[in-house]
Formats: C-alpha cells, structure tokens, sequence
C-alpha cells in the first residue's frame, strides 16, 4: 500500500503531450495568419479589388444621381490616389500603383485631379480610368451618352 500512497502523493511537473500540442497548433496558426498580414496582397488581386471598388462607387453615383434628380459627382486625386462622391467616403487605390485620368478637359480641376459627372437622366460626362501595377491592369470606361459602367481587367 506504500507504493500506492507515493505514487498518488507524487507530483510530476511539465505538460502532456494533449496540451503541447495544442500550444503548438495554435502557435502555427498564428504564425500563418501573421504571414499574411505581413506581406502585400498579389498585385493582380490588388488591382482587381480597386477596380471594383471604383466600378462600385461609379455605379452607386449615378444611381444617386437618378434617384436625387441632381447631378453628381465623382471626384479623382491623382496624386494623393483615391476616388470620392457624395455616395462614398473617400477611397484609396493602391499607392505603388499607376493611375491615369481621361477625362473632359472641362472636369479637370489641375493635371492631378478631375471628375465624371453623372446627370439626372443617366447620362454622364464620360471618362476613363487606368490602374496598372506590376503589368496588370485596370479599366473603368464610363459611356457619356447613357452613364454605364464597364470595368474590365487584364
């Protein structure tokens, strides 16, 4: 009975193996997810997620601008790289990407910045945007004549 009563009164320190592996299991998730908010994104996935977030917000200003009965507009800063309208916040595109404005001379504020104006009854001031990194590209296309949006990426 001497061995029985040890065996139960002894202590032994340290982990089992159940809960060393459980520590390890979480370590490497951790380490995996760190990974990926470490490193940038693809550029091709970089450039496609701009490009709909830029379709999105064109889309959504002209809806405002049928739905409203006023013009709107939507606003580029070149330089600063992002979009803005009345619909959504400001908005930025990658900034190691390249970005090109064509629009009406008109809309031009200053060779960094201009704007596409959507009107009440659909229509828009038309206008193109290009975003390129690392050879993979962009182009939103706004129609002056009926305001449809085409976004397509290459």
């Amino acid at each position: 009975m001497t061995h029985r009563a040890r065996k139960r009164g002894v202590q032994s320190g340290g982990f089992t193996l159940i809960e060393m592996l459980a520590v390890l299991a979480i370590v490497a998730l951790i380490a995996t997810l760190s990974t990926q908010l470490v490193r940038p994104g693809a550029p091709r996935l970089r450039v496609e997620a701009a490009a709909r977030a830029l379709c999105a917000a064109a889309r959504a200003t002209r809806m405002r601008a049928i739905a409203t009965n006023q013009e709107t507009t939507m606003l580029f800063d070149l330089a600063r790289k992002t979009f803005s309208s009345p619909v959504v916040g400001e908005t930025a595109i990658p900034s190691d990407a390249r970005v090109e404005l064509n629009v009406s001379s008109s809309l031009r504020l200053n060779p960094t910045s201009g704007g596409i104006v959507f009107y009440p009854g659909g229509g828009s001031t038309g206008g193109d945007v290009l975003i390129e990194l690392s050879g993979v590209r962009a182009m939103m296309s706004v129609n002056w004549l009926t305001g449809e949006t085409r976004c397509d990426v290459s």
